[in-house]
């Protein structure tokens, strides 16, 4: 999910001081590596077990998507990221669309986050409810964005080397475990990729890999968050597009052999799993049954998610702000900042309300929720190419053809399909908010007569 550009001061002028390793970095610290614990469950059950093959198919599909995005920074190396390509490729109109979707990204992350640790930090310290975690976290995260504290790249660093310890620790175990006899028993095993006898069962099939690949979309937000680097990267024409490439496929190579081991680790996870939400918890305690790795994990894995709602929130608020102060919120609440600290107070107010829905609202239908608006706004982008480079360009001979058509015409159509596979519920949720984007524009252009206001994304 991409981010806002913080700056407000439209005389300020970003420094280039990022190379290509601190751009790959940095959407791989969005990311979140342990993100594939959160959907873990409900993705082995969605799939029958056929995770590794259905995260295979998401990267391919994200790969897509991350292969015209690094077209489309080559053509606006600017912060804006995907609503400022589709504004400027297509019309306003379609681009204040692709940032409305965004913005419920924006809302719903910190939500999300929330409703995880919730779920994780209960199962490790059952004693104490999930919501009293996600009460916690929501005052704490409001606070440090009032008081206009950032987190430092060097924390995030230090939080993104210790998932990558864990995951190390993790696969050592992993093999231990096999190679005593656990799980499958045995490094190599087909089925745990692939399992033919589950794939041809009734209502499984290509349908229920695609509706895995719904859940596993999340795993794969924050590599498009590259691009709002480009007024600070080194060679942004193409560092960017390079970094968001290797972040997406880089990470995706991880998801897959990662979610492999584990179902060599468990071969029938998907038909005993006693609570999908907190399924990797069930997993690790068959892999090593000592407290410190929990421990070690849920530590690890809540360090991410505080600094992504923390970075969620942060940029939600100045979303929220930048509509305000330009007017298309009202500006008594979003667009005011607090006197001393000079934080928009009033958008953390609301943002961190709305994150205590998660304390009732299902990790299934805020993930759906979150993906919605993500995985739209990538096939925004892929159909953005199009635009620009095959129609206004006219980009249309040798190699240009499968670049800037074939290529982006098939990322189009495999996220539409992995789109159309998100939870019912979360997808009225969507729609929903699309009606009310509809009725907003409306509006704010008097019946299509002007032009739509500009969204700070």
């Amino acid at each position: 999910m991409t981010e806002t550009n913080l700056n407000t001061s439209a005389e300020s002028h970003l420094k280039r001081v990022l190379p290509l390793s601190s751009l790959i970095f940095y959407g791989l610290a969005f990311m979140i590596p342990l993100t594939i614990f959160t959907t873990y469950g409900l993705a082995s059950v969605a799939t029958h077990g056929m995770i590794s093959l259905t995260y295979t198919i998401a990267t391919i599909a994200m790969g897509f998507t991350a292969f015209s995005y690094s077209r489309m920074v080559k053509a606006f190396p600017v912060a804006g990221a995907a609503y400022s390509y589709v504004t400027k490729s297509m019309n306003p109109y379609i681009g204040f669309f692709t940032g409305w979707v965004i913005l419920l990204g924006y809302i719903v992350l910190p939500m999300l986050n929330y409703v995880v640790m919730g779920i994780y930090f209960n199962a490790l310290i059952p004693a104490i409810p999930a919501n009293l975690f996600i009460v916690v976290a929501v005052i704490a995260i409001a606070l440090v964005n009032h008081f206009g504290i950032e987190l430092a790249s060097v924390v995030n660093n230090t939080i993104v080397w210790l998932q990558f310890i864990f995951l190390a620790v993790l696969l050592v175990l992993i093999v231990k475990f096999l190679l005593g006899g656990g799980g499958a028993g045995t490094l190599v095993d087909s089925t745990a990729y692939f399992n033919p006898i589950e794939f041809n069962k009734p209502g499984v099939g290509i349908s229920a890999i695609l509706t895995g690949a719904s859940i596993l979309a999340l795993s794969y937000l924050g590599f498009d968050a590259i691009s709002t680097l480009s007024e600070e990267a080194i060679n942004p024409e193409k560092n960017v597009g390079k970094a968001i490439l290797i972040a997406c496929i880089g990470a995706g190579i991880g998801f897959v052999v990662v979610t492999y081991f584990l179902i060599l680790c468990w071969p029938q996870a998907f038909a005993q799993i006693v609570n999908e939400e907190s399924a990797s918890v069930e997993v690790l305690k068959r892999i090593y049954s000592a407290k410190w790795l929990q421990i070690f994990f849920t530590a690890t894995f809540g360090a991410g998610l505080l600094a992504s709602s923390l970075a969620g929130v942060t940029s939600a608020s100045r979303v929220l702000y930048g509509m305000g102060r330009d007017g298309i919120l009202p500006h008594a609440i979003f667009g005011k900042l607090h006197a001393k600290y000079k934080t928009p107070t009033y958008s953390i107010i609301i943002i961190s309300t709305i994150g205590l829905l998660a304390m009732v609202v299902p990790l299934a239908t805020a993930n759906g929720v979150l993906n919605f608006g993500a995985l739209l706004a990538f096939v925004m982008v892929n159909l953005s190419v199009i635009a620009w480079y095959f129609v206004k360009q006219k980009r249309r001979g040798g190699m240009d053809i499968i670049r800037y058509l074939i290529a982006p015409i098939i990322g189009a159509i495999i996220n539409l399909a992995i789109w159309s596979k998100i939870d019912l519920k979360a997808m009225l949720f969507g729609l929903f908010w699309i009606i009310v984007g509809l009725i907003y524009l409306t509006y704010k252009t008097k019946f299509f007569k002007e032009l739509p206001p500009e969204m700070g994304v």
